[in-house]
């Protein structure tokens, strides 16, 4: 989960009262907007030639074919991709992962979890820096529904459990594995672990505490072995005072613990965290935080758990089982996080779905051995032998032609539920009903 403060300047009492009414429709509308785009994004390809094409008529008329009569060209500008975004769209074109992910997201149709899988196989920087120019910066596909910029505080969302009150900033100083997640399309992936620096100002500091986010997604390539594929980004956390100015200059309790924001797969999100719970003095360190977030496009919300080290501490169970329940949450519903990687036996103790490759030759294979010194020697494409080329070629034509949906599913699949010892789902019984959602 993972600080903007620009948001509504000059806004008046009726424009605040708007971005209500555009929150409370967000999830509806996001995905019918989203959706619009999504049915239309593989022609960004197609609008990537036209910037090096003599007629842009035939990119709009392929788009519209694409997107099987759905396509709203009042939400794309081609003549935007040519000029304000030439760049980045001929970076795109000629770059195999990038013209990948936009068929690869083209084909979910809206699908979020669908989206995100395409992430996982053909994510890199070129089409992060695509996105980050047609979407936000020059809007050549204009599909904002959302301001940008953090909640106003009278905006934030309550959480689900009261705030922890106990909490210090200064405690989340350093590392902290993820170890729980509670939303499987955001809080689940693997090898989480968040490096928190200058959190000892508190609520009381001028300046964000940074936050650096390392996670890895598995993904499996038609006709090619798993494969983990690491990333990395940064957020801007800023701690909430208790007591807060609201947008009519009045004074409020803060619903949340801090405001975040950062960029994932070239798109800003900003986000409110909650901490709703923590250790007790004799049990080992644990945060359990709850988020909302938007995007220009939309909203989510989710929940996880941190621990100082790679799995949760049998000690804390109790705890943490209770306190998910206490709001409303099903803890048999939490995924766990894979973190073997962090594991100092890793050779060792690495569960299977996590023993995969994490580089490939041209030919689809690990790196390594005289095979693989043999092709570094290779200068050009043309250097490498036919077979090669040939099996390169095929699998380029897998990728264009896998099924999304598919591909996406075998990643989520790759999830652990957590289980729970049977002695800790005997605690609190009584507690609220949960959430199944």
């Amino acid at each position: 989960g993972f600080c903007g403060w620009v948001g509504g300047v000059g806004e008046t009492t009726s424009s605040r009262g708007e971005r209500g009414e555009r929150r409370a429709a967000a999830d509806a509308e996001g995905r019918r907007s989203l959706s619009s785009w999504l049915a239309s994004v593989s022609s960004i390809a197609v609008f990537a030639a036209s910037a090096f094409m003599p007629s842009s008529a035939f990119a709009e008329n392929e788009l519209a074919a694409m997107a099987d009569g759905k396509f709203n060209p009042d939400l794309v500008s081609s003549e935007c991709f040519a000029t304000s975004c030439r760049a980045p769209t001929k970076a795109c074109f000629e770059d195999s992962g990038c013209k990948k992910g936009l068929m690869c997201t083209a084909r979910c149709l809206g699908d979020s979890a669908c989206i995100t899988g395409c992430f996982a196989r053909f994510g890199n920087d070129v089409l992060n820096e695509g996105l980050k120019c047609w979407i936000e910066d020059y809007k050549c596909i204009n599909i904002a529904i959302m301001e940008p910029g953090n909640d106003a505080p009278e905006e934030v969302p309550a959480p689900p459990l009261a705030l922890a009150t106990s909490f210090s900033t200064a405690s989340m100083e350093g590392e902290w594995y993820k170890v729980l997640g509670w939303n499987r399309q955001y809080d689940c992936f693997d090898c989480q672990k968040n490096t928190f620096h200058d959190t000892a100002g508190g609520s009381s500091a001028t300046q964000p505490a940074t936050v650096d986010v390392d996670f890895s997604m598995i993904s499996k390539k038609s006709g090619r072995e798993a494969q983990s594929n690491e990333f990395r980004m940064h957020e801007k956390l800023l701690f909430d005072q208790e007591f807060v100015s609201s947008s009519a200059g009045g004074k409020m309790k803060s619903r949340r613990t801090a405001h975040t924001e950062g960029r994932m797969f070239g798109l800003t999100f900003w986000e409110n965290w909650y901490v709703i719970g923590e250790n007790k003095p004799n049990e080992p360190e644990f945060k359990f935080i709850y988020y909302t977030g938007k995007t220009l496009q939309n909203t989510y919300n989710g929940a996880f758990v941190y621990a100082r080290q790679p799995e949760l501490p049998r000690e804390a169970m109790n705890s943490v089982y209770k306190l998910a329940r206490e709001a409303g949450m099903d803890p048999e519903k939490f995924c766990r996080i894979r973190n073997a990687c962090f594991l100092s036996d890793r050779d060792a103790s690495l569960e299977p779905a996590a023993q995969m490759s994490t580089a490939a030759s041209p030919a689809g294979g690990g790196s390594g051995g005289s095979g693989a010194s043999e092709l570094a020697r290779l200068n050009t494409w043309t250097e490498f032998p036919l077979q090669i080329r040939a099996k390169a070629l095929w699998f380029d034509i897998l990728d264009y032609v896998e099924d999304p949906m598919s591909a996406a599913s075998w990643m989520y699949d790759q999830q652990q539920k957590m289980r729970w010892d049977a002695s800790v789902m005997q605690v609190d019984r009584a507690s609220p009903a949960v959430r199944s959602d």
